[in-house]
């Protein structure tokens, strides 16, 4: 009698991960980044998705509130439903009730056919309202009141309508100082500020700076974009950034379309000298007592300092070529392209 034996082999059990854990890596979120402010964000956007309560994202300009509202959204139970951004700031007063609630047809001179508003269009999904301190003080207790009723009324219309929305807000300004200026209503504030969501500007999280400037790169230059050098990174990691992410992407678009060779050097970075003056400017009082005591001044504004000297080489160039720009940029050292550049950025006029 022979004995059959069957191997049986055993497959091993799927892997998961866990959904705090997940957000930390960043997989399947808009905000990307790998410092401990950015891994500890995601987690708490992955527990606030679970909820439907109205949340307040504060933080500077250009520093991602929107793509948090959206991680926001597509992490919770209306991801399949929409998500409507509106820009407070963007809408004429006139116009507010009628864009936000929708009209019937006639109510207005122009109004030929009933149309919904935001509210209507993110139903059962979210509404992420932008620059939500512009909000007329009429408009605010409208809001207020479609807040509390989960319900809306079209301009024109008799009666009120069921929604269901979430509903997401961002501002840059400060909405307490607002309330005791008088400028937002208190109660409105508070039905907005359930849950708060701040965002670090990106001075805060240096760390992130390279992994940033290399999606942005992929993203504008595609598989040929050109790199960044170890010294562009390290002048793009020294720099304070006061528009935050949106200033990085400017910077960098800016040098891909000026860049002649494959790698972007510091001289390819160009920072906005108006917003860097502002810090420099605040020293000048320190800078009046050093000079009673002897000591050489520095001056008032660093870059407008740097920007005389190279104005005044690209003057001396030109000169000496003859207004030949090629040979001025050889002079130079940089390329014809960076030295028209230069001349617009500097407005030359004189040297067209």
């Amino acid at each position: 009698m022979s004995v059959r034996i069957m191997s049986i082999r055993i497959a091993p059990a799927p892997t998961t991960i866990a959904p705090e854990t997940a957000a930390a890596l960043g997989a399947g979120f808009r905000l990307l980044g790998q410092s401990p402010l950015m891994r500890g964000l995601r987690e708490q956007i992955a527990r606030i998705a679970r909820s439907d309560a109205p949340v307040a994202i504060s933080g500077e300009s250009g520093s991602g509130k929107e793509l948090a509202a959206r991680d926001l959204h597509q992490h919770s139970h209306r991801a399949a439903h929409a998500f409507v951004a509106v820009n407070c700031g963007a809408i004429p007063e006139a116009l507010m009730e009628s864009e936000f609630f929708g009209h019937r047809r006639g109510a207005f001179t122009g109004a030929h056919e009933e149309r919904g508003g935001f509210f209507q269009a993110a139903d059962r999904g979210t509404l992420f309202l932008d620059e939500v301190a512009e909000l007329s003080p009429a408009m605010q207790v409208k809001l207020l009141r479609a807040l509390q009723e989960r319900r809306v009324r079209k301009l024109g219309g008799q009666r009120e309508e069921a929604v269901d929305v979430r509903l997401l807000s961002a501002t840059n300004r400060d909405l307490g100082q607002a309330v005791r200026r008088g400028e937002f209503r208190q109660d409105l504030y508070y039905r907005l500020q359930v849950i708060e969501l701040r965002l670090p500007p990106l001075r805060e999280r240096r760390g992130d700076i390279p992994l940033l400037a290399d999606a942005i790169l992929a993203r504008l230059g595609g598989a040929r974009a050109p790199r960044l050098s170890g010294a562009a990174l390290q002048k793009l990691c020294a720099h304070d950034f006061p528009g935050n992410v949106r200033e990085l992407e400017n910077i960098l678009e800016r040098a891909l379309a000026l860049a002649c060779d494959d790698d972007l050097g510091p001289a390819d970075l160009q920072f906005d000298l108006h917003f860097e003056a502002a810090p420099a400017r605040a020293a000048s009082a320190q800078s009046a007592a050093d000079a009673q005591a002897g000591v050489p001044a520095l001056p008032i504004s660093l870059p407008a300092q740097l920007a005389a000297v190279e104005r005044d080489l690209l003057r001396r160039a030109l000169a000496q070529s003859r207004f030949d720009r090629r040979r001025a940029a050889d002079l130079l050292g940089i390329s014809l392209r960076q030295l028209r550049y230069r001349i617009r950025r500097l407005d030359l006029d004189d040297c067209d």
